[in-house]
């Protein structure tokens, strides 16, 4: 297979592999498109796609992916369980232009040699109450197997990241109480390995709830690490047949140094334009879109409207700060993502849809907690319950991120969009 612009003629073929007498498996290829729709230079970017091949295939069967019709470096895992698994993760990093679409080939069965692996990348060490994700020696993720905190530590050269009491995921009932997720000792909760490999590892949690107050609501948190960008993404989806649910959010407690008049706390965030501004002792600053902000804004302006806010000041006392522009229709939603800068360290977080059909609301204090929280209507358009999704990045990096980091949070809440276009498999006659 070739290294094609989509559209480009003779984009399939499909490679025969003789079958012998004993029965072995005849060679098969499968087809991805790869695309990048921000607009975004892409510099080893994680791709992760989970491939269904047409018929199981015995777990130690041998894959490699093609590109211009050479191998190239992949990690191929099994998703499910069985001596013979027909779902199976493919990771992988890419390099694209703004724009760009490639298609890649996935070989295996028969007499396919295996591809390119990594020697060296990620580790996954596992004990009784913890996993830890290892880079040595550039950085190390740890997670508590009860998934209490999220995060328990990001490790990266001298530095720490986190504070090791953060609330870390939770959910809101209809009466306004917080209950962190994990750690709940009447809940139900699991942990397990999805994928483990040098270029990514992914952990699954699940949760089912059992406080009168949100009974029977069931998470299922994802976490992937993958090892060309340290940063992890958190996708947690929630099920909450009986509308229990008004929200569900994160809160971390960043290890900043103490914020100073001379060495404040520096914030970036990312809505239609980059609004950014300091935080001294004491301070908070949020940004808010959604449906809310959108129709309050018109009774307020006379049928004119804004899609975000970001505020600041006290805790109890948050006053406005800079507004999204005036507009009359339509309206392009914030773009969802944060920069959380002291003297040495970065937290970048980046939010999936953020403020699209939601109410959402990212807020930083000067001391460094920074809390994501998406509410929920309890039914939606048609009256059904659905399930509520919350997918957010986390990125650790020394400061100034402009410097240190070899991406943006743009390209982390984008990721490239992937399409398996074919499957294809010939015996011999």
């Amino acid at each position: 297979m070739r290294h094609l612009q989509i559209g480009f003629a003779g984009l399939f073929c499909c490679a025969i592999a003789a079958t012998d007498a004993v029965g072995v498996q005849a060679e098969e290829r499968i087809a991805v498109e790869l695309r990048e729709t921000a607009g975004i230079r892409r510099f080893q970017f994680p791709v992760a796609v989970q491939l269904t091949l047409a018929k199981p295939v015995p777990r130690e069967t041998t894959f490699r992916l093609l590109s211009d019709d050479k191998p190239v470096l992949a990690q191929f895992r099994t998703a499910e369980q069985g001596d013979n698994v027909a779902k199976w993760w493919l990771d992988f990093p890419v390099n694209l232009l703004p724009y760009q679409s490639l298609v890649y080939e996935v070989e295996y069965g028969g007499d396919v040699p295996e591809g390119p692996n990594r020697t060296r990348g990620h580790k996954l060490v596992e004990s009784d109450d913890a996993f830890q994700i290892v880079n040595d020696p550039y950085i190390t993720w740890s997670v508590q197997r009860n998934l209490k905190g999220l995060l328990r530590s990001v490790h990266a050269g001298d530095l720490e990241y986190l504070r090791p009491d953060s609330t870390g995921l939770f959910l809101r009932d209809r009466d306004g109480t917080d209950h962190s997720l994990g750690g709940n000792p009447t809940g139900r909760e699991s942990a397990r390995v999805i994928r483990q490999g040098p270029l990514a590892v992914g952990l699954r949690f699940e949760f089912v709830e059992t406080d009168p107050e949100l009974e029977n609501v069931r998470s299922t948190v994802d976490l992937v690490f993958p090892v060309f960008k340290s940063w992890v993404e958190v996708d947690w989806r929630i099920d909450d047949p009986q509308g229990k649910l008004a929200g569900a959010g994160a809160k971390l407690e960043t290890n900043l140094h103490e914020p100073t008049r001379q060495a404040p706390t520096l914030v970036d965030f990312g809505a239609t334009s980059l609004v950014y501004l300091a935080l001294r002792s004491g301070q908070q600053t949020r940004l808010d879109g959604g449906p809310h902000v959108r129709e309050s804004s018109r009774q307020a302006d006379g049928g004119l409207f804004h899609t975000w806010e970001v505020l600041r000041g006290k805790p109890d006392q948050l006053e406005p700060f800079v507004f999204g522009p005036r507009q009359s229709d339509g309206g392009a939603a914030p773009e969802g993502w944060a920069h959380v800068m002291g003297r040495r360290r970065c937290l970048a977080i980046a939010v999936d849809g953020f403020a699209r059909d939601t109410e959402d609301h990212l807020s930083v204090s000067a001391e460094g907690t920074v809390e994501v929280y998406r509410q929920f209507a309890a039914r939606d358009a048609n009256g059904r319950p659905e399930t509520k999704p919350l997918r957010f990045w986390l990125h650790c990096v020394p400061f100034p991120p402009q410097q240190t980091a070899a991406t943006s949070p743009q390209s982390m809440q984008t990721p490239i969009v992937t399409r398996v276009l074919r499957e294809a498999s010939r015996d011999s006659q």
